[in-house]
């Protein structure tokens, strides 16, 4: 997964992701996920659940601080099993300084 990039302050649907692995994309159906971004744990949405498809909504808290963060998927199944999604490196998240406000 390539590095996203933000404004600070920027809020909405700032990532949609397709998560998979070897065997392809995941079946998120049932399953909780959460989007680990520094010292932010997000409930990511599921846009489509056989595809693996997920929406992470940022507010003003998770993107207040400007740099360069790593971030990844927790998957847990409904058996119990967790997985984190990439299993091979991190997505990166750059927050970068607006020319608004302060």
């Amino acid at each position: 997964m390539n590095q996203i990039t933000l404004k600070r302050g920027d809020t909405g649907i700032g990532l949609r992701a397709t998560l998979s692995n070897e065997a392809g994309n995941v079946d998120l159906t049932d399953a909780n996920v959460l989007f680990f971004m520094g010292k932010h744990e997000i409930k990511a949405g599921i846009h489509d659940a056989e595809g693996g498809v997920v929406n992470v909504t940022f507010n003003r808290n998770h993107t207040s601080k400007t740099g360069i963060f790593r971030a990844e998927f927790e998957v847990t199944y409904s058996d119990g099993r967790v997985e984190a999604y990439p299993n091979d490196d991190y997505v990166q998240i750059r927050i970068m300084k607006d020319l608004g406000g302060n």
